[in-house]
């Protein structure tokens, strides 16, 4: 108990130190203390006895080793393959994390009634997902930052993976009667916007505020991931039931 307390203040405060960086526009600092704020959440999961086989500990894991590869970005400036490794591994991490973590939420959801009760719902959704995947896929292309067919490929598969958690996650609230479904939906918006923010300050306009945005914003998914781990789908089991029987 004493631990979990003790590692619990220290990612606090490193994460307030972290924001307050990003507010005074000390970018270099920040990204010295970020790497740092994801392997200990996930140390934190660990010695919490949380479940070490579920999905959100492999999201937490492969996200964690991807923000901490960070520490590695200043060897990137005089090394393209340190930079290529970087950015190509670091995303493709990011994409198989949010893949485990919306995996993780369809495998509590039952399929067929839902695609029964929601058919609209889920068409109007795919079809509001294609737009926006198009849209800041080719914001991010059209920038000087991005090369070729696989910095293409690799954004799309990126902003799909975002795309597809949170209608993954808007489905599984609407379906069910859970503060865990409303959590997961709350972390996947806060993901949604940090990400789209974020294109925006690194290929559109690099002003502060934007930075600082997309960093409170990621704070708080993780923040509302990370509460509804300790949390069951119990009560929304319960409703399911009762919905079958007045059937």
């Amino acid at each position: 108990m004493q631990k979990t307390k003790l590692l619990l203040g220290v990612i606090i405060v490193l994460t307030i130190t972290f924001l307050g960086f990003q507010i005074f526009g000390l970018q270099d600092a920040g990204n010295l203390v970020r790497p740092l704020l994801l392997p200990l959440l996930t140390i934190l999961y660990c010695i919490s006895n949380k479940c070490k086989k579920s999905y959100f500990f492999y999201f937490l894991i492969l996200y964690s080793i991807s923000e901490f590869s960070g520490v590695f970005f200043p060897l990137a400036e005089n090394s393209i393959l340190i930079d290529n490794i970087l950015y190509y591994g670091g995303n493709l991490l990011y994409i198989a994390a949010y893949c485990c973590l919306s995996v993780g939420i369809l495998k509590t959801m039952n399929l067929h009634s839902i695609f029964n009760r929601f058919p609209f719902h889920i068409i109007i959704l795919i079809a509001l997902d294609i737009y926006s995947i198009i849209l800041v896929t080719d914001t991010a292309y059209q920038s000087d930052f991005l090369y070729g067919i696989i910095d293409y490929l690799i954004e799309l598969l990126y902003n799909t993976s975002i795309m597809f958690l949170l209608t993954v996650a808007l489905i599984n609230y609407i379906s069910r009667d859970s503060k865990k479904a409303m959590n997961l939906l709350l972390g996947a918006i806060c993901i949604v916007f940090s990400e789209v923010i974020q294109v925006a300050y690194f290929y559109v306009s690099e002003k502060n505020i934007l930075s600082i945005v997309y960093s409170i914003l990621l704070v708080f998914a993780f923040c509302f991931f990370y509460i509804q781990s300790s949390m069951s789908y119990m009560k929304a089991k319960k409703y399911e039931v009762l919905e079958k029987l007045k059937a």
